[in-house]
C-alpha cells in the first residue's frame, strides 16, 4: 500500500459497516485522527488500520474507554512485552465473560426450548379437544 493513500469517512463507512455519526464519535473521542481538509475528513493507512483494531475488539465486547487503552497499548513503541502481556490478560478475562454469557444463553435457550415444548402440547390438545368435538 502506498504511503500517500487516503480515504474518505464514505470509504471508513463502507468498509467497517460503521455510521457516519459513529465515525465522528470515534473522532471525538480521540481514537482516530483524520486529517480535516475544510469540511472533509480524510483517513491515512495508520487509521484505518487502528479502525481494524477498534472494531475488532468492540467486536469481542470491550467497552469503547478499553478499546481506547488496548489500541493505544498496542501502538505503543517497543519494548511492549509488558503491554502484550497486559493485553493478554484482558483477553483472557474477556474470554471468561464471554464463556459465562454463552453458558447463561445456552440455560434460556434450554427455557425456551421447554416452553415451546409445552405450548406445542397445549396446541395439539386442543386441537385433539376439537376433533373429539370439545369446544
Amino acid at each position: 500500500m502506498q504511503e500517500d493513500t487516503t480515504y474518505s469517512i464514505k470509504d471508513m463507512e463502507r468498509e467497517f459497516g460503521l455510521t457516519l455519526r459513529t465515525l465522528r464519535y470515534y473522532e471525538e473521542r480521540g481514537l482516530v485522527h483524520p486529517v480535516r481538509r475544510g469540511a472533509l475528513r480524510v483517513y491515512s493507512p495508520a487509521d484505518r488500520e487502528r479502525l481494524k483494531l477498534i472494531t475488532r475488539f468492540k467486536t469481542l465486547g470491550f467497552p469503547l474507554v478499553e478499546v481506547k487503552q488496548i489500541v493505544d497499548l498496542m501502538e505503543a513503541p517497543r519494548g511492549r512485552r509488558k503491554n502484550l502481556e497486559g493485553l493478554r490478560s484482558l483477553l483472557s478475562d474477556q474470554r471468561e465473560i464471554l464463556l459465562e454469557q454463552c453458558r447463561e444463553l445456552e440455560k434460556v435457550l434450554e427455557l425456551m426450548d421447554e416452553t415451546m415444548t409445552e405450548v406445542n402440547v397445549a396446541i395439539s390438545a386442543e386441537e385433539g379437544d376439537n376433533l373429539h368435538g370439545g369446544n
